[in-house]
């Protein structure tokens, strides 16, 4: 810390300065030496008025009583210690006056400088020690902000105090454990400094003295310690986050542990693969993705084969989890107790003017990583199961709204933690604190802001709110019992977070911060969890140095999210005048069917809590639209992912809730089918038919079948990630290891992609779809992937002639595994255990026609996949004879040119923030 300067006093010699300080007890020694008394006599009288000065300034920083607000820069009386001079007892004993000013005289008669003069801080060695360590310890993480100004204000949380009578007293150092009483004895305890000299107690913020007993941890009423400055309110702040930080961490280590054991058994209970079987097949895998791990509490979706692992149950139990759960709750609501409260009935002056170190004590601690915890979960039966910790998590975030120096740790930037050793140890020098590293530069990985996590929850609110009023408003919800109060309580907790979520942009708007500039800031970012972001790995960028292709992918994922999860109007009248209709919907007769039943309302109320999870959790190129009078009606858009030949094509569902849900799997139908002619895949059926054991539509392992713990978004993903895939060739059970240059796989994509090309990319690009319930989305996709898109059917093209040449000899025939250069159709219902049509014989549809394929070799026969060229001539008379009776469709198209003239007509819709706003030049 630098020591401070006075200007010299005037003096009859430019030559002679003088040093002074704002400390007492300042002493300047020079060599003696006589000069005249009357300068002699000035420099004294100068010396003596600015140590009068300096005791007044001391008196004034340190005097008692509930206003006082230490120092400024809040730096605590340690500060004052710290910038004392001092000179060493050893080698000059004590002089007199006369002695001392015949020193000075020489010194200055011998043009002594400011540097000649030794000053020697008086930093406690204990403290400076640990400063020392923790400094050395931080190494470059000083340029991040919370370190650089926790680093200036050491000595108040860690450092020596002086009583006033002289002794030197060290900073009471010890756990806060957080009881049911509130605040903790153990935080009010460290909030005191007693003198056993002079048998004192003091605020450990001002050291003012305080009237309560050395022996004091604020159980009694006479206590006022904890309202006497700004300086120890910081701290009790201080301290609440190191006691915090030391059980989060305690608890994280400890549940990593029981995670590792569980998944080691895992492995060893695992069973071995059976496989090759295609996709919607038997694997014996049952492994998961996504498992987010929160305070022993495990999370995943599964997305194996068909498997139904909706949630990884980690060996905890549920007391061990409700105890941490009543220590989170203590240390929220103690934090919430020390924050400014400017807006309080009867604020005080630290509510005011607060300790300005408060946004970084915040930042640096574990609080963060936890409250980005809670935002970020998205089981609203979590939220009810744990809503003491949700409302405990909002009215620290409301309090937190009410200051700029708290608000900032809300919206601002913060700094990804590779490992903490926590606040107190820290701060006390015993360990470190390692931030993550860019790969190419070494500059600390940013995080996204807590307000963006705490947006994406008020969505998932709505989206619950949306399908719960209708539950409350019909009271198929008031059976009396458990079901009522779950969903009143639901209800309630939703619109509390929507409200504080109001409550923050709010104060952003008064503290001039705009809410959509903070969001589009982290679009722009290199955040790890951003959309499209690459951080840390090594192909960052800022500015004209972006990868394009990053850029697009997170300008995307922008537009998928947006548009991701809307409740709408599947229905209109009926022409009878009486009822809804639903056009374009496969499931009518099932909506007619249950239009008078009543779902179970424990089962209605998991189908709105699943709904919401939905709201925020689809991936990129997912859609969903749930009708709003219906919620068991929904329609589902899937896009095709690059590198794959459903790439840029979008493929439409539709999806039927059974009243028996979860208890049974939902019905999905494949629209997107050329209008019958086109099978896309042997797990999609030209007749809509999706085949995937997750469903119920094959029969797998039991593992891999449907449970009440399945979801629909684990159908969603698993028909993105494992049936849209780059050889779908080997999809079809018995074809072997996917292999990219088997001929036969080259074949089938080359029609594929002439398929998605025509029926899953131009077909949507008609004026027809402008104000239908994919309006929006197909303008979204098309005009932000435009260029990716057309380059994408541009090289296709080189490849293939049927892009530019599309006819008749490209229809349905062609979408199946092909023999030798001819196609063959592989016959929808030609699988051991696949149903049987409806006149009850085993034949193949295409467009509404049936053909007998006679004795057809099973596509999983030995022979076929090794040899399967031999089957050529038999699969050309076959084309022939299906040509023959389809009738062949005159003209030819070209597929890219209809697709710029599609593209044209999109541009013209004009739907607002969805008419290509996010559109890549």
């Amino acid at each position: 810390m630098s020591t401070r300067k006075r200007a010299p006093p005037p003096s009859d010699s430019p030559r002679k300065r003088t040093k002074k300080s704002p400390a007492p007890d300042a002493v300047i020694t020079v060599e003696d030496e006589e000069d005249d008394l009357e300068s002699i006599l000035a420099q004294i009288k100068a010396q003596e008025e600015s140590e009068a000065l300096a005791r007044r300034l001391q008196e004034e920083w340190n005097a008692p009583g509930p206003s006082s607000s230490g120092p400024p820069s809040g730096l605590g009386d340690a500060t004052h210690a710290s910038e004392f001079i001092e000179v060493s007892d050893d080698e000059h004993p004590p002089e007199d006056d006369e002695t001392m000013a015949r020193r000075l005289a020489k010194a200055w008669e011998a043009g002594a400088s400011d540097s000649d003069v030794e000053f020697i801080q008086s930093h406690p060695k204990t403290h400076s020690s640990a400063a020392e360590k923790g400094k050395a310890k931080s190494d470059s993480s000083s340029a991040i902000p919370p370190i650089a100004k926790l680093e200036q204000c050491r000595d108040l949380f860690a450092g020596e105090k002086t009583c006033a009578c002289g002794a030197k007293l060290p900073s009471p150092r010890g756990h806060v454990v957080f009881t049911p009483q509130s605040p903790p004895p153990s935080l009010l305890r460290l909030l005191h400094v007693p003198c056993k000299k002079c048998n004192t107690n003091h605020c450990r913020g001002c050291m003012s003295p305080v009237s309560c007993p050395l022996t004091c941890k604020g159980e009694g009423t006479e206590c006022s310690v904890q309202t006497c400055c700004a300086n120890v309110r910081v701290i009790a702040i201080f301290e609440t986050l190191g006691g915090f930080d030391r059980q989060y961490l305690g608890e994280r280590d400890c549940s990593d542990e029981r995670a590792r054991k569980a998944a080691a058994k895992a492995r060893a209970n695992r069973g071995a693969t059976v496989g090759p079987g295609g996709t919607g097949y038997g694997t014996g895998n049952t492994g998961g993705w996504g498992n987010d791990y929160v305070y022993g509490r495990g999370r995943g979706r599964g997305r194996s084969r068909g498997a139904n692992n909706g949630e990884l149950q980690l060996p905890i139990t549920d007391a061990l989890a409700s105890h941490f759960d009543e220590i989170i709750v203590r240390a929220l609501d103690t934090v919430t107790t020390y924050l400014p409260a400017p807006y309080a009935d009867d604020p005080k002056i630290y509510d005011m003017l607060p300790h300005d170190s408060i946004g970084a004590l915040l930042s640096l601690s574990q609080l963060p990583e936890l409250l980005g915890s809670l935002l970020r979960n998205d089981s609203v039966t979590d939220w009810i199961t744990r809503i003491d910790v949700y409302h405990a998590m909002l009215a620290l975030l409301r309090r937190m709204a009410d200051c700029e120096l708290t608000l900032e740790v809300l919206v601002g930037t913060r700094w990804e933690i590779s490992k903490s050793c926590g606040l107190e140890d820290w701060m006390w020098g015993d360990g470190s604190i390692v931030w993550e590293r860019k790969k190419d530069t070494d500059d600390p990985v940013p995080a996204p802001p807590l307000y963006a996590h705490f947006k994406k929850l008020t969505r998932q609110c709505e989206a619950f709110l949306a399908g719960a009023s209708s539950l409350l408003e019909s009271g198929e919800a008031d059976d009396g019992g458990e079901t009522a109060e779950t969903a009143v309580k639901a209800t309630s907790l939703c619109g509390d977070i929507i409200a504080a979520k109001d409550d923050i942009e709010r104060a952003m708007a008064v503290m001039g911060k705009n809410c959509e500039t903070v969001l589009r800031d982290l679009e722009r970012s290199d955040y790890p969890s951003g959309s499209g972001s690459t951080a840390g790995s090594g192909k960052e960028g800022k500015g004209k140095g972006l990868d394009p292709a990053i850029n697009l992918d997170r300008v995307y994922a922008r537009e998928c999210e947006r548009l991701a999860f809307k409740y709408v109007a599947l229905s209109q009248p009926a022409q009878t005048g009486t009822g809804l209709d639903y056009p374009g919907y496969k499931y009518v007769q099932e909506l007619k069917k249950t239009a008078n039943a009543t779902r179970n309302p424990k089962d209605r109320l998991h189908l709105v809590k699943e709904l919401a999870v939905m709201a925020t959790s689809l991936p990129p190129g997912v859609w969903v639209r749930v009708d709003e009078v219906r919620n068991d009606a929904i329609k589902i858009m899937i896009a095709g992912p690059e590198g794959t030949p459903y790439a840029g094509g979008l493929f439409e569902f539709d999806c039927f809730i059974p009243l028996e849900y979860p208890n049974k799997p939902p019905l999905m139908h494949l629209r997107t089918t050329g209008g019958g002619s086109v099978r896309f895949n042997p797990n999609l059926y030209n007749c809509g038919k999706v085949c995937l054991s997750l469903l119920g539509t094959w029969p797998g392992r039991p593992e891999e079948q449907w449970s009440p713990k399945s979801t629909l978004l684990q159908v969603l993903v698993s028909i993105q990630s494992m049936i849209l895939i780059e050889l779908p060739y080997f999809n079809e059970p018995g074809y072997g290891k996917a292999n990219p240059n088997n001929r036969a796989s080259q074949e089938y994509n080359k029609n594929i992609r002439a398929q998605t090309t025509r029926w899953a990319i131009v077909e949507w690009l008609k004026d027809e779809h402008k104000d239908g319930v994919w309006g929006e989305v197909i303008a979204s996709h098309f005009l932000t992937r435009h260029d990716a898109i057309r380059t994408c059917l541009v090289d296709w093209a080189k490849h293939q002639t049927n892009i530019r040449k599309y006819g008749p000899s490209a229809g349905a025939y062609a979408l199946y595994p092909s023999f030798g250069g001819a196609s063959l159709p592989m016959g929808g219902d030609d699988y051991p255990g696949d149903e049987y049509d409806e006149d009850g014989e085993d034949d193949d549809e295409f467009g509404g026609y049936e053909f007998d394929l006679g004795p057809v070799p099973p596509p999983y026969d030995e022979g076929v996949v090794q040899d399967a060229a031999s089957h050529a001539p038999y699969a050309a008379s076959l084309l022939e004879r299906a040509k023959a009776d389809v009738g062949a469709r005159p003209g030819e198209m070209d597929l890219l040119d209809e697709f710029d003239k599609g593209i044209q007509r999109v541009r013209g819709w004009k739907l607002g923030d969805g008419d290509g706003s996010g559109e890549q030049s």
